[in-house]
């Protein structure tokens, strides 16, 4: 936005394969242009623009095999000078750690493009961070994932717990953590879906 603001997006299509793809430029290439073109910086209106343009798309090609798919995605615009962050989320949380307590945030029970519902509904939250605070955002590929004993779903508790093991690493040290943790789990399992992990340390 400028040189103290940015956005930043964690997004995962619910469709797979070609269609996930499809969905994956879309979402893309509408991002782009309402953020650079139409100036709309509000994350929760970002999400509503998104909804209204992906449904719009889709609606016009309705043999498309992506029509009825559509994007979990958090939306997080930082102000770097004065730490404070704003985001809103359509069906994935988000992680905060805030002085060193973990804060886990639900998002909007709604998600990005799909079925249309006039029920659908983003709120922005926001939150004045400090410095060496923490920020999570995820895709579900990774606490969806089976594996450990007995192949079982990974679950946001177990997550959670290895991020409060990790959490005053170094970054590039979280990082191998990370990586480490998913394929011990995975073992021989197949991986059921694409990963998204992100961590910002302020």
């Amino acid at each position: 936005i400028d040189k103290d603001k940015f956005i930043l997006v964690c997004a995962d299509s619910t469709g797979h394969g070609v269609p996930g793809a499809f969905m994956s430029m879309i979402g893309t290439a509408l991002l782009q242009d309402i953020i650079t073109r139409k100036k709309i910086f509000k994350p929760s209106q970002i999400l509503v623009e998104l909804d209204r343009q992906i449904f719009a798309t889709l609606n016009q090609n309705q043999e498309v095999e992506a029509a009825n798919d559509g994007m979990d995605i958090v939306v997080c615009e930082f102000n770097l000078k004065t730490r404070h962050l704003v985001f809103a989320s359509a069906m994935r949380p988000v992680i905060l750690i805030i002085d060193g307590e973990q804060q886990y945030i639900r998002g909007n029970r709604s998600a990005v493009g799909g079925e249309s519902a006039s029920e659908k509904f983003f709120n922005d939250q926001e939150y004045y961070l400090r410095e060496g605070d923490l920020i999570y955002l995820f895709s579900d590929g990774y606490p969806d994932q089976f594996g450990g004993h007995g192949s079982k779903k990974m679950k946001i508790s177990r997550l959670r717990i290895l991020i409060e093991e990790i959490k005053s690493l170094p970054m590039p040290e979280q990082y191998v953590r990370m990586k480490d943790f998913f394929y011990e789990w995975k073992g021989d399992n197949e991986q059921i879906d694409d990963v998204l992990f992100m961590g910002i340390k302020l």
